[in-house]
């Protein structure tokens, strides 16, 4: 049997998940979100009639009206039969406005309606219209599909649904900006166009979560012309408005986190009022938390999570399971003025991961730090002179980072590489340049804590960014394989 190489055996047999996060980049005190238009506008055209309505009966009246007509616009049915629900014409608009914003997969559904109603008000025939339909409308449900199956990749199976809203709350943060043309509404528009208004991110969010079987429903309010999440996590619900902590204008690497995880007392304080929810948020258990002071992404690498604040000119490990931080490292570093002679107090820094590296900047380098060996090392990164860097997020095996003269100056964003990073044999990790049964043996004494040769890059195997037993197993299966 033709012997494989082991990195050609690994694309084959493992699915590897890195997480990717943006940075903190300076920005002053960043102004609450202007309010967009109302996220579902019912422009409903009564249409008298004392007679049935034609449409055909599908479902059994017994069903619960909402997901009967959710049910009937996924089938993309022309017109919808409700007498038998006795549903009044006052409130058709705000039950099907209900329906759009609890069901992100409706984005093809569009919001205007009309409907026929007897004398008595009693609606007969619910009339939908549809933006997509037939072959187009699958189109589109792949894209998104792929997009939030690209998305969820950096999820880790092994963390706790706190963990996964945070990485998913980040996430569009950092991919995606505020639509201030209030266009876009809907989570199709959202994933491919890259900007949205409060409703696609709220929707984006809800159908991410549910994909973890987190449940969220929403906040409303008419006053604010608004609309956020309200998820549950260990039997209590919270506010989480990812909208306002994504920054207008946008500003590549930065993600705010005042309105993470917040009780009903909490989102009052960030401006959110008036609104109408069908959960009361009581509990106050990230209140007097770091997390909610937090100006920059986390990152996860090594089975640890990460953020820089440059404030305090630390780079902080983040314990979620006792909510506390602990400095990690300190950035070094002066950002100095044009002029020269002085410097900015802040340290402008951004954080990210890759396979087992924290990635991160001072003003004129990109460095890589092994969370397990300690090894730091230099990226290869081009500066133009003049220029500093402003932070940095990571994608894939490419490093983005900001350049400019000034924090808040014109921004060019430049990439580089960080394959060099990985320039190893995979599974060699006693580095004597093949991979055999004497590298499972050093892998295992460096799990033990025995003295041996063991590059952590080749051994693991697994891209989690730590050498466990799974790397072992993996190895072994190769080796199996193989010979």
């Amino acid at each position: 049997m033709k012997r494989k190489s082991l990195a050609a055996w690994l694309l084959v047999c493992l699915l590897a998940m890195t997480a990717c996060g943006m940075p903190a980049l300076p920005a002053g005190e960043q102004e609450p979100h202007a309010p967009s238009p109302r996220p579902v506008t019912c422009s409903a055209v009564g249409e008298l009639t004392e007679q049935n309505a034609r449409a055909e009966r599908y479902q059994s009246p017994s069903q619960p009206v909402e997901a009967y007509i959710y049910e009937a616009l996924l089938a993309e049915k022309s017109e919808i039969d409700l007498e038998a629900y006795g549903i009044h014409k006052d409130q058709i608009a705000q039950l099907y406005t209900d329906i759009m914003n609890t069901h992100p997969d409706l984005f093809f559904v569009e919001g205007g309606i009309s409907y026929t109603h007897t004398s008595a008000g009693i609606v007969v025939t619910l009339k939908p219209k549809y933006s997509l339909t037939g072959q187009a409308l699958a189109n589109a449900r792949q894209y998104c599909e792929q997009a939030l199956d690209e998305i969820c990749a950096g999820v880790d199976e092994t963390w706790s649904d706190f963990e996964i809203a945070l990485y998913l709350h980040d996430y569009l943060c950092l991919h995606f900006a505020y639509d201030t043309d209030y266009e876009i509404y809907d989570m199709y528009g959202f994933l491919s166009g890259g900007e949205g208004v409060c409703q696609a991110y709220t929707l984006t969010y809800m159908q991410l979560l549910s994909r973890y079987g987190i449940a969220s429903d929403v906040a409303v309010s008419q006053s604010m012309n608004h609309i956020w999440n309200v998820i549950t996590l260990g039997g209590q619900p919270y506010h989480v408005d990812v909208t306002w902590d994504d920054p207008v204008p946008d500003v590549p690497g930065q993600t705010l986190h005042s309105n993470f995880l917040r009780s009903d007392d909490g989102i009052a304080t960030t401006g959110h009022y008036a609104w109408v929810s069908d959960l009361t948020c009581s509990s106050d258990a990230y209140e007097s938390t770091f997390l909610s002071e937090v100006n920059a992404p986390f990152a996860y690498t090594a089975g640890r999570w990460m953020f820089a604040d440059g404030t305090e000119r630390e780079i902080y490990l983040a314990d979620f399971s006792t909510m506390s931080k602990s400095s990690l490292l300190e950035i070094d570093g002066k950002w100095l003025t044009p002029e020269g002679g002085s410097y900015y107090v802040d340290a402008f820094c951004g954080v990210g991961a890759y396979r087992g590296n924290l990635i991160y900047n001072t003003p004129g380098e990109i460095l890589a730090c092994n969370l397990q060996s300690g090894v730091c090392v230099r990226v290869d990164a081009d500066l133009p002179e003049g220029m500093q860097i402003f932070g940095l997020w990571v994608m894939g095996d490419t490093v983005y980072y900001n350049v400019s003269d000034t924090p808040n100056g014109q921004m060019q964003t430049l990439t580089c590489s960080l394959a060099g990073l990985a320039d190893y044999l995979r599974g060699d990790a006693d580095q004597n340049g093949q991979v055999d049964g004497r590298d499972v043996t050093a892998i295992r004494r460096y799990i033990e804590g025995l003295p041996t040769v063991c590059h952590t890059g080749a051994a693991d195997l697994d891209d989690s960014g730590t050498v466990d037993m799974r790397d072992v197993d993996i190895l072994r299966q190769y080796l199996v394989e193989n010979n």
